[in-house]
């Protein structure tokens, strides 16, 4: 396994609950104050955001490990990233669309450096 796979997959994941976690009324409210929501079609595009991480993360796990190990794999991966991410949202969640926004930035680097 490389190690730039394991970390595009770990941010991938983290990106992909960041979306969907974002998307729900309570965190959403919890970083952009108390009453705050969403509207439906930014709540929408959280939403395809969020799915489309999480089959980029399975598309990963699977390059890297094959069809016999990397569901598996990618199931441990989203599990590692909704562990930081809970950690995230409950310490520090005016942090998480920081973090979120920095990790989106390395994922092409780290998908380049993990091709090549």
């Amino acid at each position: 396994m490389n190690p730039f796979g394991f970390a595009l997959a770990m941010v991938l994941g983290y990106c992909a609950w960041s979306a969907l976690s974002m998307a729900m009324g309570r965190h959403y409210a919890d970083i952009h104050g108390r009453g705050a929501e969403p509207g439906a079609a930014q709540r929408r595009r959280l939403r395809w955001l969020g799915a489309l991480g999480i089959v980029l993360t399975f598309a990963v796990a699977v390059a890297m490990q094959g069809w016999t190990i990397g569901p598996v794999g990618c199931i441990g991966f989203l599990t590692m990233a909704g562990v930081l991410q809970v950690l995230s949202l409950t310490y520090v969640p005016v942090r998480v669309p920081v973090f979120s926004r920095w990790l989106a930035y390395a994922a092409p680097v780290l998908a380049v450096l993990w091709l090549f």
